[in-house]
Protein backbone atom coordinates (compact mmCIF):
# COMPACT_ATOMS: atom_id res chain seq x y z
CA UNK A 1 0.00 0.00 0.00
CA UNK A 2 2.20 2.51 0.84
CA UNK A 3 4.59 1.61 -2.35
CA UNK A 4 1.31 2.06 -4.42
CA UNK A 5 0.60 5.03 -2.67
CA UNK A 6 4.59 6.89 -3.52
CA UNK A 7 3.94 6.32 -7.11
CA UNK A 8 1.01 8.09 -6.71
CA UNK A 9 2.34 10.65 -5.07
CA UNK A 10 5.22 10.80 -7.95
CA UNK A 11 3.35 10.85 -10.50
CA UNK A 12 1.42 13.41 -9.26
CA UNK A 13 4.77 15.93 -8.55
CA UNK A 14 4.28 14.99 -4.64
CA UNK A 15 8.20 14.60 -4.30
CA UNK A 16 8.27 14.65 -0.40
CA UNK A 17 5.14 12.32 0.23
CA UNK A 18 6.34 10.03 -2.11
CA UNK A 19 9.59 9.91 -0.21
CA UNK A 20 8.40 9.38 2.39
CA UNK A 21 6.18 6.11 1.69
CA UNK A 22 8.98 4.54 -0.26
CA UNK A 23 10.91 4.54 2.88
CA UNK A 24 8.06 3.29 4.75
CA UNK A 25 7.06 0.34 2.09
CA UNK A 26 10.98 -0.49 2.44
CA UNK A 27 11.20 -0.71 6.05
CA UNK A 28 8.16 -3.16 6.13
CA UNK A 29 9.69 -5.11 3.28
CA UNK A 30 13.68 -4.54 3.01
CA UNK A 31 14.98 -6.95 0.59
CA UNK A 32 12.27 -5.66 -2.08
CA UNK A 33 14.15 -5.05 -5.22
CA UNK A 34 11.35 -2.72 -7.10
CA UNK A 35 10.76 -1.32 -3.83
CA UNK A 36 14.38 -0.10 -3.48
CA UNK A 37 14.99 0.67 -7.44
CA UNK A 38 11.82 3.06 -7.33
CA UNK A 39 12.85 4.88 -4.44
CA UNK A 40 16.21 5.07 -5.54
CA UNK A 41 15.29 6.58 -9.26
CA UNK A 42 12.94 9.03 -7.42
CA UNK A 43 15.85 10.60 -4.92
CA UNK A 44 17.71 10.71 -8.26
CA UNK A 45 14.86 12.83 -10.03
CA UNK A 46 14.95 15.00 -6.76
CA UNK A 47 18.84 15.58 -7.16
CA UNK A 48 19.79 13.74 -4.24
CA UNK A 49 22.32 11.71 -6.12
CA UNK A 50 24.29 10.57 -2.83
CA UNK A 51 21.19 8.72 -1.61
CA UNK A 52 20.15 7.34 -5.00
CA UNK A 53 23.50 5.85 -4.90
CA UNK A 54 22.87 4.46 -1.94
CA UNK A 55 19.81 2.52 -2.31
CA UNK A 56 21.29 1.91 -5.91
CA UNK A 57 24.07 -0.51 -3.90
CA UNK A 58 21.49 -1.93 -1.63
CA UNK A 59 19.21 -3.03 -4.53
CA UNK A 60 22.53 -4.50 -6.51
CA UNK A 61 23.36 -6.43 -3.29
CA UNK A 62 20.21 -8.41 -3.94
CA UNK A 63 20.58 -8.77 -7.61
CA UNK A 64 24.27 -8.46 -8.84
CA UNK A 65 23.30 -9.12 -12.33
CA UNK A 66 20.17 -6.72 -12.58
CA UNK A 67 21.50 -4.77 -15.29
CA UNK A 68 19.43 -1.75 -14.49
CA UNK A 69 20.40 -1.40 -11.64
CA UNK A 70 24.54 -1.64 -12.71
CA UNK A 71 23.54 1.50 -15.21
CA UNK A 72 21.54 3.16 -12.76
CA UNK A 73 24.12 3.73 -9.97
CA UNK A 74 27.03 4.39 -12.93
CA UNK A 75 24.66 6.84 -14.13
CA UNK A 76 24.63 9.01 -11.08
CA UNK A 77 28.03 10.79 -11.87
CA UNK A 78 26.23 12.12 -15.25
CA UNK A 79 23.37 13.08 -13.82
CA UNK A 80 25.06 14.89 -11.07
CA UNK A 81 28.33 16.40 -12.27
CA UNK A 82 28.45 15.42 -16.31
CA UNK A 83 30.20 13.08 -15.59
CA UNK A 84 30.16 10.01 -18.66
CA UNK A 85 32.64 7.72 -18.04
CA UNK A 86 31.19 5.66 -14.77
CA UNK A 87 28.85 4.72 -17.13
CA UNK A 88 30.87 4.36 -20.22
CA UNK A 89 33.33 1.85 -17.90
CA UNK A 90 29.85 0.29 -16.60
CA UNK A 91 28.68 -0.64 -20.47
CA UNK A 92 31.51 -1.85 -21.49
CA UNK A 93 31.89 -4.11 -18.44
CA UNK A 94 28.52 -5.60 -19.31
CA UNK A 95 29.22 -5.53 -22.92
CA UNK A 96 32.59 -7.65 -22.11
CA UNK A 97 31.09 -10.09 -20.27
CA UNK A 98 27.64 -10.99 -22.57
CA UNK A 99 27.95 -9.60 -26.25
CA UNK A 100 24.13 -10.73 -26.35
CA UNK A 101 23.23 -7.75 -23.71
CA UNK A 102 23.25 -5.00 -26.13
CA UNK A 103 20.03 -5.85 -27.90
CA UNK A 104 18.12 -5.37 -24.31
CA UNK A 105 20.55 -2.37 -23.94
CA UNK A 106 20.97 -0.23 -26.80
CA UNK A 107 19.26 2.43 -26.03
CA UNK A 108 21.27 3.10 -22.71
CA UNK A 109 24.46 2.26 -25.33
CA UNK A 110 23.19 4.52 -28.16
CA UNK A 111 22.42 7.54 -25.21
CA UNK A 112 25.72 6.92 -23.81
CA UNK A 113 27.74 7.13 -27.16
CA UNK A 114 25.21 10.65 -28.46
CA UNK A 115 26.72 12.40 -25.51
CA UNK A 116 30.00 11.15 -25.98
CA UNK A 117 29.61 12.54 -29.80
CA UNK A 118 31.55 9.18 -30.40
CA UNK A 119 29.82 7.81 -34.08
CA UNK A 120 31.18 4.35 -34.04
CA UNK A 121 29.92 3.91 -30.57
CA UNK A 122 26.66 5.18 -31.74
CA UNK A 123 26.61 3.33 -34.88
CA UNK A 124 26.76 0.31 -33.39
CA UNK A 125 24.19 1.13 -30.85
CA UNK A 126 21.99 1.88 -33.67
CA UNK A 127 22.55 -1.39 -35.27
CA UNK A 128 21.03 -3.30 -32.29
CA UNK A 129 17.87 -0.78 -32.04
CA UNK A 130 14.83 -3.43 -33.14
CA UNK A 131 13.59 -2.25 -36.77
CA UNK A 132 10.30 -1.80 -35.42
CA UNK A 133 11.45 0.58 -33.02
CA UNK A 134 10.43 0.67 -29.62
CA UNK A 135 6.62 1.01 -28.05
CA UNK A 136 6.73 2.41 -24.98
CA UNK A 137 4.79 4.48 -21.64
CA UNK A 138 0.91 4.84 -22.54
CA UNK A 139 1.27 3.28 -25.81
CA UNK A 140 3.93 5.51 -27.76
CA UNK A 141 5.91 4.34 -30.27
CA UNK A 142 9.60 5.37 -30.77
CA UNK A 143 10.36 4.41 -34.58
CA UNK A 144 14.04 3.07 -35.01
CA UNK A 145 13.90 6.05 -37.84
CA UNK A 146 13.89 8.59 -35.24
CA UNK A 147 16.95 7.04 -33.74
CA UNK A 148 18.74 6.87 -37.35
CA UNK A 149 18.09 10.35 -38.05
CA UNK A 150 19.01 12.03 -34.50
CA UNK A 151 22.20 9.96 -35.05
CA UNK A 152 22.72 10.97 -38.82
CA UNK A 153 22.13 15.00 -37.39
CA UNK A 154 24.40 14.92 -35.01
CA UNK A 155 27.08 13.60 -36.86
CA UNK A 156 26.52 15.92 -40.04
CA UNK A 157 24.96 13.27 -42.36
CA UNK A 158 22.61 15.26 -43.85
CA UNK A 159 20.67 13.44 -47.20
CA UNK A 160 20.53 10.47 -43.79
CA UNK A 161 18.98 12.48 -41.43
CA UNK A 162 16.49 13.64 -43.67
CA UNK A 163 15.13 10.62 -45.63
CA UNK A 164 15.10 8.97 -41.88
CA UNK A 165 13.33 11.57 -40.19
CA UNK A 166 11.21 11.95 -43.30
CA UNK A 167 10.46 8.47 -42.57
CA UNK A 168 9.87 8.68 -39.18
CA UNK A 169 7.23 11.77 -39.89
CA UNK A 170 5.32 9.47 -41.66
CA UNK A 171 5.21 6.75 -38.97
CA UNK A 172 4.09 8.97 -36.12
CA UNK A 173 1.74 10.76 -38.10
CA UNK A 174 -0.25 7.75 -38.81
CA UNK A 175 0.29 6.69 -35.03
CA UNK A 176 -1.13 9.38 -34.35
CA UNK A 177 -4.00 9.51 -36.29
CA UNK A 178 -4.42 6.16 -34.36
CA UNK A 179 -4.14 7.32 -30.70
CA UNK A 180 -4.50 11.25 -31.09
CA UNK A 181 -4.09 11.96 -27.28
CA UNK A 182 -0.57 10.24 -27.04
CA UNK A 183 1.18 13.46 -25.93
CA UNK A 184 4.80 11.38 -25.95
CA UNK A 185 4.12 10.81 -30.05
CA UNK A 186 3.30 14.50 -30.14
CA UNK A 187 6.43 15.89 -28.72
CA UNK A 188 8.34 13.55 -30.89
CA UNK A 189 6.61 14.52 -34.33
CA UNK A 190 7.48 18.69 -32.76
CA UNK A 191 11.11 16.96 -32.50
CA UNK A 192 11.19 15.30 -35.80
CA UNK A 193 9.58 17.93 -37.69
CA UNK A 194 11.79 20.71 -36.23
CA UNK A 195 14.75 18.63 -37.47
CA UNK A 196 12.98 18.35 -41.26
CA UNK A 197 12.78 22.43 -40.99
CA UNK A 198 8.85 22.60 -40.37
CA UNK A 199 8.55 25.23 -37.66
CA UNK A 200 5.41 26.11 -37.66
CA UNK A 201 4.21 22.58 -37.41
CA UNK A 202 6.61 21.53 -35.47
CA UNK A 203 5.75 24.11 -32.68
CA UNK A 204 1.87 23.33 -32.75
CA UNK A 205 2.66 19.59 -32.21
CA UNK A 206 5.51 20.50 -29.41
CA UNK A 207 1.88 23.05 -28.03
CA UNK A 208 -0.72 19.88 -28.49
CA UNK A 209 1.44 17.89 -26.17
CA UNK A 210 1.59 20.14 -23.18
CA UNK A 211 -2.16 20.86 -23.96
CA UNK A 212 -2.88 16.98 -23.67
CA UNK A 213 -0.59 16.56 -20.47
CA UNK A 214 -0.81 19.98 -18.35
CA UNK A 215 0.63 20.40 -15.54
CA UNK A 216 -2.50 20.86 -13.66
CA UNK A 217 -3.62 16.76 -14.62
CA UNK A 218 0.11 15.51 -14.90
CA UNK A 219 2.69 17.06 -12.55
CA UNK A 220 4.96 14.92 -13.26
CA UNK A 221 4.70 13.66 -16.78
CA UNK A 222 3.41 17.50 -17.94
CA UNK A 223 7.21 18.34 -17.23
CA UNK A 224 8.25 15.74 -20.04
CA UNK A 225 6.20 17.35 -22.57
CA UNK A 226 7.72 21.16 -21.73
CA UNK A 227 11.10 20.11 -22.05
CA UNK A 228 10.77 18.50 -25.69
CA UNK A 229 8.94 21.70 -26.10
CA UNK A 230 11.74 23.79 -25.07
CA UNK A 231 13.49 21.53 -27.22
CA UNK A 232 11.21 22.29 -29.90
CA UNK A 233 11.82 25.83 -29.90
CA UNK A 234 15.64 25.50 -29.69
CA UNK A 235 15.90 23.66 -32.97
CA UNK A 236 13.53 26.42 -34.90
CA UNK A 237 15.55 29.17 -34.06
CA UNK A 238 12.81 30.17 -31.34
CA UNK A 239 15.98 30.62 -28.52
CA UNK A 240 14.08 33.47 -26.11
CA UNK A 241 11.64 31.04 -26.03
CA UNK A 242 13.53 27.67 -24.90
CA UNK A 243 15.06 30.16 -22.77
CA UNK A 244 12.10 30.67 -21.06
CA UNK A 245 11.52 27.04 -20.60
CA UNK A 246 13.99 26.55 -18.99
CA UNK A 247 14.45 29.74 -16.89
CA UNK A 248 10.89 28.60 -15.38
CA UNK A 249 10.96 25.08 -14.99
CA UNK A 250 15.30 23.83 -15.13
CA UNK A 251 15.61 22.15 -11.49
CA UNK A 252 12.50 21.29 -11.47
CA UNK A 253 11.97 16.97 -10.72
CA UNK A 254 11.78 15.50 -14.45
CA UNK A 255 12.05 18.44 -16.75
CA UNK A 256 15.90 18.09 -17.06
CA UNK A 257 19.09 16.98 -15.11
CA UNK A 258 22.18 18.86 -14.75
CA UNK A 259 24.55 16.61 -17.24
CA UNK A 260 21.50 16.20 -19.80
CA UNK A 261 21.99 20.43 -20.15
CA UNK A 262 25.93 19.72 -19.87
CA UNK A 263 26.04 17.26 -22.81
CA UNK A 264 23.27 16.31 -24.27
CA UNK A 265 23.22 17.59 -28.52
CA UNK A 266 19.40 18.42 -28.23
CA UNK A 267 20.68 21.70 -26.42
CA UNK A 268 23.37 22.65 -28.75
CA UNK A 269 21.57 25.58 -30.84
CA UNK A 270 21.43 27.34 -27.19
CA UNK A 271 25.06 26.79 -26.29
CA UNK A 272 26.71 29.86 -26.25
CA UNK A 273 24.46 31.91 -25.39
CA UNK A 274 25.21 33.16 -21.85
CA UNK A 275 21.73 32.68 -20.50
CA UNK A 276 21.60 29.25 -21.38
CA UNK A 277 25.10 29.11 -19.59
CA UNK A 278 23.85 30.52 -16.94
CA UNK A 279 21.05 28.15 -15.94
CA UNK A 280 23.61 25.10 -16.22
CA UNK A 281 25.60 26.46 -14.28
CA UNK A 282 22.83 27.16 -11.65
CA UNK A 283 21.28 24.03 -12.57
CA UNK A 284 24.30 22.47 -11.56
CA UNK A 285 24.65 24.36 -7.76
CA UNK A 286 21.22 23.17 -6.90
CA UNK A 287 22.60 19.31 -6.60
CA UNK A 288 22.88 18.55 -3.12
Amino acid sequence: VYAETALMDRRQGRWAEALQNFDRAIELDPRNLEFLTDAAETRSIMGCYAEATQLGHRARALAPHHTWTRLFIASQALDERADIRPLRAELNGILAKDPGTLSATALSFWDCAIRERDSAAADRALAAIPQDGYRVFYGSILPREWFVGYTARIFDRHETAVAAFTAARAILEKHLSEQPDDAKGWSLLGKTKAALGEKEEAIEAGQRACQIWPLSKEGTWGLHALRHLAVIYAWTVEKDLAIQQLEQYAGTPQFAKYGELKLDPEWDPLRGDPRFEKIIDLHGKRNP
